[in-house]
């Protein structure tokens, strides 16, 4: 994270991303392409400077839903709970298993670009959180329907 605290010479979506890591500790962003060729997606910031952890990423979901399923991983770091590659959890999104998978590192470049600002020159890891259908079929699954991977897809 840069060392700069009091935001200027920063964009406005800088500065509140700023404003919000000092105050809560972490803030997050909604990404969609108006034209709707790809999924929306939601992601956060300052996990890594405040809790030692990757960046968690959700994609094709609604974006309240996202807020809240970032607002629930956050709830479980404070709590002192981690994440990594292959992790599932059944305590972010009500009703369904949740599996974090790790993000290519040219993932983070290109798509979390606020991340990128914020941390500037250090390198930071992510984690793309993924839902399965109702059958409890995640991405990339052998049951798994295309569009489940499809409305996930993270390769703009």
């Amino acid at each position: 994270m840069s060392d700069e605290l009091g935001g200027e010479g920063l964009d406005p979506i800088q500065r509140r991303i700023r404003r919000d890591v000092t105050a809560q500790g972490w803030s997050w962003i909604w990404v969609f392409d108006s034209a709707a060729e790809c999924p929306p997606f939601a992601y956060s910031i300052g996990f890594v400077s405040s809790f030692d952890h990757p960046e968690v990423v959700v994609a094709g979901l609604p974006e309240e839903t996202s807020e809240s399923v970032l607002c629930s991983v956050q709830a479980m770091l404070a709590e002192g709970i981690a994440y990594g590659d292959g992790d599932r959890s059944g305590d972010i999104l009500e009703g369904f298993d949740v599996q974090f998978r790790a993000a290519p590192r040219d993932l983070l470049i290109s798509h979390l670009v606020q991340a990128s600002a914020f941390y500037g020159e250090k390198q930071f890891a992510a984690l793309q959180l993924v839902w399965p259908d109702r059958d409890g079929n995640f991405p990339g699954g052998e049951r798994a329907p295309a569009w489940l991977s499809d409305r996930q897809a993270l390769s703009l």
